[in-house]
């Protein structure tokens, strides 16, 4: 559908093809918005411009890259009526043993970039006395799970970010509102990399690490296209919602945030493997090991015999004969008994 002037002007961040931002710019687009998609590298959005998208740079961790952005778009139409901030990495591996440059980059991103490009919106719609802000978290942000600690954090820092911004800008006009996705079927991990130190005492997880960080996209992950229908929806109503929730997982998410933290810790350790990470100790060697013989009797080809099931038989046997040996009156009682 093509924009008149009468469109809301609406500014995406983070619209590389095929994510949220994506998508939301065309289901605003065919809505009657006057769409601007941004993307750091604008060679990742294809296909929006012939639906009357632009598509403009916009690196939200850069102070001018965003101000830049912003007056190009007040320039063409001299206002912004909604801001969907989108833009947002992944951030995957164990709090203890994670990189911290992924770390900063992930907040730059997630959290202070969301801040930099409200900090250059906001002027123009206290001004204009109007104004739609959508902040783009995740139900990660309500209830982590192991191995994205950081991304979590980042996202429950956009949560409360928003709660705060939506009590201060109330007085102009302008709502504020919190998107948390569940599982979407989106572009956030497409290239995430999950890199530990070879000593690391979470390597044995690392393969759960790996399944963790593309989670969302996985299984009965709802495609993009509904999650913008449903998005767009909701927020262009004459009320929006200060939250909306959705996606897969997103309600079940959303109730463990509010379940006893001991039943939350016991799924979620069991369900994305910190429950592996457990050492076991050796009855024969005192010694502890995350693997199965902790002794490391099967790695050197001898025969454990803790793990031997003849092992076991034979000490009940012996167990057994060694009790009636020193109770001659229970082999008279079981005599009497069977003849």
């Amino acid at each position: 559908m093509s924009a008149d002037s009468n469109s809301q002007v609406v500014l995406v961040t983070g619209c590389s093809t095929g994510g949220i931002g994506y998508h939301l710019a065309l289901e605003l687009a065919h809505r009657g918005c006057r769409v601007y998609a941004s993307s750091r590298d604008t060679r990742k959005v294809v296909g929006l411009t012939e639906h009357g998208i632009q598509v403009l740079e916009l690196d939200v961790t850069h102070n001018e890259s965003t101000a830049a952005a912003v007056q190009y778009v007040l320039n063409e139409t001299s206002r912004i009526d909604i801001l969907v901030n989108n833009a947002g990495l992944m951030c995957a591996g164990p709090v203890a043993d994670t990189d911290l440059k992924y770390a900063q980059s992930a907040f730059d991103t997630n959290v202070l970039g969301v801040a930099r490009v409200c900090q250059a919106v906001t002027p123009s719609m206290i001004k204009q006395k109007h104004g739609l802000i959508v902040n783009i978290g995740s139900v990660s942000g309500y209830a982590t799970t192991p191995w994205v600690g950081f991304y979590s954090a980042s996202k429950a820092a956009v949560h409360a970010m928003s709660d705060a911004m939506r009590m201060e800008l109330a007085p102009f006009n302008i709502r504020v509102v919190v998107v948390a996705p569940g599982g979407i079927q989106s572009n956030l991990a497409e290239h995430q990399q999950v890199e530990l130190p070879e000593n690391s005492p979470f390597m044995p997880a690392i393969q759960a690490i790996r399944d963790r960080a593309v989670f969302s996209q996985a299984g009965n992950a709802t495609p993009t296209d509904v999650f913008a229908r449903v998005v767009a929806s909701r927020v262009l109503a004459s009320n929006p919602p200060p939250y909306i929730t959705y996606g897969n997982h997103a309600r079940t998410t959303w109730l463990l945030h509010y379940a006893p933290a001991v039943l939350r810790d016991w799924i979620y350790s069991r369900r994305f493997g910190t429950a592996q990470l457990r050492q076991k100790s050796c009855p024969f060697t005192g010694k502890s090991s995350h693997s199965s013989c902790p002794a490391r009797a099967h790695a050197s080809g001898i025969s454990c015999p803790f793990s031997s099931p003849f092992m076991w038989c034979t000490l009940g046997v012996a167990f057994v004969a060694a009790h009636f040996y020193t109770h001659p009156e229970l082999v008279q009682r079981f005599g009497a008994f069977f003849f």
